[in-house]
């Protein structure tokens, strides 16, 4: 019995310091922190685990490809066979336990890789005060990596609503967290950034342009008071990134999202090549894309007229009339041709038809065609043809013309909405995009300048990852996201595409929290409705 008894004890102390070392390490093979958190070369290796978690635009196997999520919103369907969950969320059947799969899974994974994050952030919040660096670089560092955890429960805020609020390196034995409300959230979040936001500097070389910038933590900031409801902190917030005066709109906004426009002073946060797979998932087949992200009549119907008129506003034959040729004698506002592919259209030297016939890549509901008869244009640059997945363009997570629109949107809903910063600023935005001025005499009321700032917000970051924000925040969810989803009309008998039949129920205001967390954890409430 003795014998026995011997190899066991020994194989659980082995197991015991393994599972210190787990808890003490950040990677299995490296040292602890008795010993790790010394020279700034392993404070800066640290922080790229914690940048690591910035979202991606296109597909790239990580939980928060935001251009995808837009599959789950108006503005898109999502057709690729991977990352399921976002077609499956899209037409309201989500579930808190789906498919346990690299391919099926894009929502599950997010809870989990965010509260690693938290937790990393968390353990360099712990140790880094102990490095033998300047004292001016290391609170810039902590700075960094305060505001990225901030950031990251924010992200899980919108996702998911009340979350546990996570301020230490997590270990088994106090993993059962239990939710905090979001009043709590947002208070935790806004603390942290505003005590991180002095050590941050203003602006960064171009080869560290990934990192936090004071302007990226106010704009944090405006984000989570403006989707709280708190408008006059969110207003504050974001002309505090207005008056840093170290942003400025790209004069070419279809140049903007390409390799001509990559390096530009609109960008607040950026994912570095975050955006390289995009020529290949967004391209039509006839090119060898696969046409992952179908883009939406009723994104498309939304785009105004030249001279600032909407498809409703010119009458039900002009509007027959752009359902069938969306830029109808060259009169759309010039981002529609910027962001979307369609019928007729000059791709790179290759005419996109309208047609079914079994010779055409591109007819609907083909092998890597689209299922509207829309395709995604923006972040699609001809110079990734012969290299489809394997480009350098990075994501815009966060870019100066989104702030100026949440600055309008703070106003507008704090009951400013004659304030003359929201015309001024809807104006820049508008003009950067050879579009006219606001007509003051048509957008004369607070529920007017609302309608318009919305179509303004949807129309300048269509396609972004805005997209899934706006229609909760707006409460607009449950009316965008119910019927039949319609794409291209067919120029030749009047027919339109539906591509898809949607349903909303309350519980799709939120999403699940994952099947295994609420297993593993006795503490953790599920959201209605899952």
């Amino acid at each position: 019995m003795k014998t026995r008894i011997f190899p066991i004890l020994m194989l659980c102390l082995l197991m015991s310091a393994c599972t210190k070392d787990f808890l003490t390490k950040d990677h299995p093979t490296g040292t602890t922190d008795e010993f790790f958190w010394k020279t700034e070369t392993q404070i800066r290796n640290s922080l790229a685990e914690l940048y690591a978690g910035i979202p991606t635009g296109q597909f790239d196997y990580q939980p928060n490809p935001r251009i995808i999520f837009t599959g789950m919103t108006d503005d898109a369907t999502w057709t690729a066979n991977f990352m399921g969950e976002v077609y499956t969320f899209g037409l309201g059947n989500g579930l808190a336990d789906m498919p346990q799969s690299q391919f099926a899974n894009a929502i599950q994974p997010l809870w989990a890789r965010n509260y690693s994050l938290i937790r990393h952030a968390s353990r360099f919040l712990e140790n880094s005060g102990e490095a033998f660096i300047d004292e001016k670089q290391k609170k810039q560092y902590i700075a960094e990596a305060r505001t990225l955890r901030a950031w990251f429960h924010l992200d899980l805020m919108l996702y998911y609503g009340d979350i546990p609020i996570v301020t230490t390196a997590v270990t088994p034995s106090n993993a059962s967290l239990v939710k905090n409300t979001r009043a709590e959230v947002l208070s935790f979040i806004i603390a942290e950034l505003d005590q991180a936001a002095p050590d941050l500097p203003e602006e960064y070389s171009e080869v560290e342009r990934y990192r936090i910038s004071r302007g990226a933590n106010y704009t944090f900031k405006a984000v989570a008071l403006l989707n709280n409801g708190k408008y006059a902190e969110a207003a504050e917030a974001a002309k505090k990134v207005i008056d840093l005066n170290k942003y400025e709109l790209y004069n070419n906004y279809a140049n903007l999202f390409s390799y001509a426009g990559m390096q530009n002073k609109e960008r607040i946060l950026m994912k570095i090549r975050g955006n390289h797979e995009a020529f290949g998932r967004s391209s039509p087949a006839s090119v060898s894309g696969t046409s992952t992200l179908n883009p939406t009549a009723a994104l498309v119907n939304d785009y105004e007229t030249k001279q600032g008129k909407t498809l409703t506003e010119l009458g039900i034959d002009s509007l027959n009339i752009y359902k069938k040729s969306p830029n109808y004698h060259n009169n759309r506002d010039p981002r529609l041709n910027a962001t979307i592919l369609y019928n007729g259209v000059d791709f790179f030297g290759t005419i996109l038809p309208f047609n079914n016939t079994p010779s055409n890549a591109n007819r609907i509901g083909a092998l890597y065609s689209s299922r509207t008869g829309f395709w995604m244009r923006k972040y699609v640059d001809n110079t990734d043809r012969n290299r489809p997945y394997e480009g350098d363009l990075d994501h815009m997570v966060f870019r100066y013309a989104d702030v100026l629109l949440m600055y309008v949107e703070a106003l507008v809903e704090d009951g400013k909405w004659n304030h003359p910063d929201v015309v001024k600023y809807l104006n820049m935005v508008r003009n950067r995009a050879k579009m006219p001025n606001v007509n003051v005499t048509v957008y004369n009321s607070q529920e007017k300048m609302r309608e318009l700032y919305r179509r303004e917000r949807r129309i300048e970051l269509a396609l972004e990852g805005h997209r899934l924000f706006d229609i909760r925040r707006w409460k607009i969810a449950d009316k965008v996201m119910n019927g039949p989803v319609y794409g291209a009309t067919n120029p030749d008998n009047g027919e339109t595409v539906v591509a898809e039949t949607r349903t909303f129920s309350n519980k799709d205001w939120l999403w699940p929290i994952p099947a295994r967390e609420i297993q593993g954890n006795p503490n953790m409430i599920q959201n209605d409705g899952y």
